[in-house]
């Protein structure tokens, strides 16, 4: 089978969808399919053929705009028997979202700002973008016309959320849950020493969760529990200095910026704590229950599927800092942290990059059978 993958950026170093299609080419070619990856950039890898698109790449909405043309241009060309795409091009077999339905995030994304002037601001901003109008477009255009013949969900909430906002009935969608690299991930051969660490991991701050986090914290230490927070990730710490202050944490958080070897770093907290606003299926969460961690999160998180009442706590809303803190206090109790770490761990056993990668194969199997009896 000759397979075709879309991403603007095929480079694991760049993202986590950039990562995950870099992972799903290699894995597919060593099944033995031809597989052709149509990029603007990209890193060269063994069994993978490079189809590199030139594109505008200023402004934003000029590269999705052109990324989504140029790749309908080069389809006439290559031919794949399957093409596998994220939301980010017009023709496809087969489709598959890792950032759920752009409405729905945007929506989400303006919530997570604070009340007032500041999410006023970021609600037009929002919905009079150019370049979300394209991305919606882009989007919606297979999805609308009903121009694919399967949709692949990343988690059951992606699932239900574009069946809903589409109209698309539910046999149309495999869920096909994200895969973690459980060697890399694993726990620590001991617990940490010293007092409970939360860690907090994300490239978008305020999106993830960071304000009500810190609030948490503070609410948790006043009520006389030892604990540190450490946030992991490229956001901007300086705009957090505030509320830590605020809140009376200042020498219990730790900013590590980015980390090459972000396992070490699962490795050395007790906790994982993910409340973010909106989240298709946060493969932070998976890597920290891959790494022996209880986790904390939303309802709003696609990988809170995975979370039962035996691996941590799903709380309704970020901004519920009560239930937020009161699971950090549950979790401050060592006894707790161990048990409910170790159920993390055995379920994220059976979610490995390995299975990811066979079930996408089985589904693009069954949607080029169905293209050819069309």
């Amino acid at each position: 089978m000759k397979i075709g993958l879309a991403i603007y950026n095929f480079d694991p170093k760049k993202g986590g969808a950039e990562r995950y299609t870099f992972d799903l080419a290699r894995r597919l070619a060593g099944k033995g399919h031809a597989v052709c990856v149509f990029c603007a950039r990209g890193v060269e890898t063994e069994g993978v053929d490079l189809i590199r698109l030139r594109t505008n790449s200023f402004p934003r909405w000029r590269r999705n705009l052109s990324f989504a043309l140029t790749h309908r241009q080069a389809l006439g060309r290559v031919r794949p028997d399957i093409m596998l795409g994220y939301g980010n091009i017009l023709d496809l077999d087969v489709y598959q979202s890792h950032g759920g339905v752009q409405s729905i995030w945007m929506d989400r994304e303006i919530a997570s700002c604070g009340a007032g002037a500041e999410r006023n601001v970021k609600a037009l901003l929002l919905r009079y973008s150019l370049n979300q109008a394209i991305q919606r477009w882009i989007e919606g255009y297979s999805v609308k016309r009903r121009r694919f013949t399967r949709i692949v969900a990343i988690s059951d909430m992606v699932r239900d959320h574009m069946s809903s906002y589409y109209g698309i009935d539910r046999d149309a969608f495999d869920v096909v849950y994200n895969g973690v690299d459980t060697d890399r991930f694993r726990p620590a051969p001991e617990r940490p020493a010293g007092p409970t660490t939360v860690l907090f991991c994300a490239g978008n701050f305020r999106l993830k969760g960071l304000a009500p986090l810190i609030e948490a914290m503070g609410r948790t230490v006043r009520q006389g529990r030892d604990v540190r927070l450490t946030v992991m990730g490229r956001g901007k710490k300086e705009r957090y200095r505030g509320l830590i202050d605020a809140a009376g944490i200042a020498d219990r958080v730790t900013f590590t910026g980015e980390r090459s070897a972000p396992e070490e770093v699962y490795r050395e907290a007790h906790v994982l704590a993910h409340p973010t606003y909106y989240d298709a299926c946060s493969l932070t969460t998976m890597e920290g229950m891959a790494s022996g961690l209880p986790v904390i999160t939303t309802r709003w998180n696609g990988a809170s599927a995975f979370v039962s009442p035996d691996e941590g706590y799903v709380i309704d809303e970020a901004d519920n800092i009560e239930a937020l803190s009161a699971a950090i206090c549950a979790l401050a109790d060592p006894a707790r942290q161990e048990a409910m770490g170790r159920n993390a761990r055995k379920k994220m056993e059976s979610f490995t990059m390995e299975r990811n990668a066979d079930e996408m194969e089985a589904v693009l199997l069954k949607a080029l059978e169905r293209k050819k009896r069309r």
